[in-house]
């Protein structure tokens, strides 16, 4: 819960696609391991998105990391990540398009798609989703700062 007093209410089949998400499932895989239809598991995974305010995945893992819905395990890097990678990285996680991404930052696709694919390197995980829950477990990191509340639309810190 935020000090706001706002939290997300999950369902239970939605922290367990949430958790699967976070585990570097993608939908194919929460759907056959859930034994829902594909179907059923883009509509779950949808209705998780608005449960949590979030408009990518990536996101809908960083808010729940941030709001204590998941909890990374503890975690620290071995050598600091590069300071362009991570940033761009960040923006993914906080919800900034991909495309809105490269140009605010200067940069091409192509190497905003670098940069994510070093920082997954660096997390070991084939999604961002994954990257951003294992991320969250690096103190510092990811969660230095507090999305403000999709309720109240005030910076309200966890």
């Amino acid at each position: 819960m935020r000090r706001c007093g706002h939290y997300a209410v999950l369902s239970g089949r939605e922290g367990q696609a949430l958790a699967m998400l976070a585990g570097d499932l993608n939908a194919s895989q929460i759907a056959q391991r859930a034994r829902w239809s594909y179907g059923s598991t883009l509509a779950r995974l949808r209705e998780l998105l608005r449960s949590l305010g979030a408009a990518s995945w990536p996101q809908a893992v960083d808010v729940a990391c941030r709001t204590g819905v998941l909890v990374p395990p503890p975690g620290r890097l071995t050598a600091p990540l590069p300071p362009s990678p991570l940033a761009s990285f960040q923006a993914i996680a906080e919800g900034e398009p991909f495309q809105q991404v490269a140009v605010r930052r200067g940069i091409t696709k192509a190497t905003l798609g670098a940069h994510l694919s070093a920082i997954r390197y660096r997390a070991r995980s084939e999604g961002n989703p994954a990257a951003v829950f294992r991320l969250h477990g690096v103190p510092g990191l990811l969660n230095a700062s507090v999305p403000p509340c999709r309720f109240c639309r005030t910076a309200a810190s966890v």
